[in-house]
């Protein structure tokens, strides 16, 4: 248990270190209403942006059938609410970045509810200690709209090097060479933006490997996904790569704790690569 302690000490903060870290953590609640089918239901949330910030909140259930030994068919729904930051877009001349800023688009930053519905096809294969699985999931998701979502739309006056020197609003611009310049604002230019509801399609594919360690509490485990959208010819949107354990605390009671790097696109957000330390604790009733 000592070692247990200090080895999540030492992910804790390997994960806290990277400014794109965050804090996944869930509470998963299984019955089985006999030998083939059995329900989950859970709660979870995340923390992200260096574990500075709540970005959802998710409450899902759904239903398991065992149809062969092997072989498990799941179906699901996921109500989620998820934030977006608030976003600056700057403004150049014919698009182009190498040309003269003028001016800027402001999105405030706004929550928003999702509805997601799931199609679970999962395949296990037990080899000595080693479980190998594979599970294909179809995922169709709900983007509620949001009316009267304020956007900013600014124009500059002048730029400036120093930012003391401004007396009008402003924001900082990153320019094609690097280098950062302060831009006086007109602030009177205010819309008003609906964000209509939109719908995705995604298959998700995940292969995992566990293993079962004799006469331990503790089975490790990796797995590795990818998210593919269907609305774009399954080109590639996510990766995810997972490595982590299982730890019995009792019977019928599991703590999990695994380690997730995530490449490419964020739910809202756009791409990003995340370090995240994923917690989740799941008990049977």
């Amino acid at each position: 248990m000592r070692r247990l302690l200090s080895f999540l000490c030492l992910l804790t903060a390997s994960v806290a270190a990277h400014a794109e870290s965050g804090l996944w953590y869930g509470v998963d609640a299984v019955h089985d209403f006999n030998k083939r089918l059995s329900m989950e239901l859970g709660i979870g949330s995340r923390l992200e942006d260096g574990w500075s910030r709540y970005t959802r909140y998710d409450v899902a259930g759904g239903l398991d059938w065992k149809a062969l030994p092997w072989l498990k068919i799941g179906v699901g729904y996921d109500f989620i609410r998820d934030y977006s930051p608030e976003e600056t877009k700057v403004k150049y001349k014919d698009d182009d970045p190498t040309q003269r800023i003028t001016g800027f688009n402001v999105d405030q930053s706004y929550w928003r509810s999702k509805h997601r519905l799931f199609l679970d096809i999962t395949g296990k294969l037990k080899c000595g200690r080693f479980t190998f699985s594979l599970r294909e999931r179809y995922q169709y998701t709900r983007y509620a709209p949001i009316d009267n979502l304020e956007e900013y739309k600014y124009r500059y006056f002048q730029e400036y090097d120093d930012p003391s020197e401004i007396t009008r609003p402003y924001l900082p611009a990153e320019m094609s060479d690097g280098s950062i310049r302060y831009f006086e604002l007109d602030p009177e230019r205010t819309e008003l933006e609906n964000k209509t509801a939109k719908d995705k399609h995604y298959l998700r594919s995940r292969i995992g490997i566990e293993y079962n360690i004799r006469h331990c509490p503790l089975t490790p485990f990796v797995n590795y996904e990818v998210a593919n959208d269907f609305g774009s010819r399954l080109s590639l949107v996510r990766q995810r790569a997972q490595a982590g354990f299982d730890y019995k605390v009792k019977k019928g009671h599991t703590l999990s704790l695994a380690y997730l790097y995530q490449h490419g696109e964020k739910e809202e957000t756009g791409d990003a690569d995340l370090h995240i330390l994923s917690v989740g604790y799941k008990f049977k009733f």
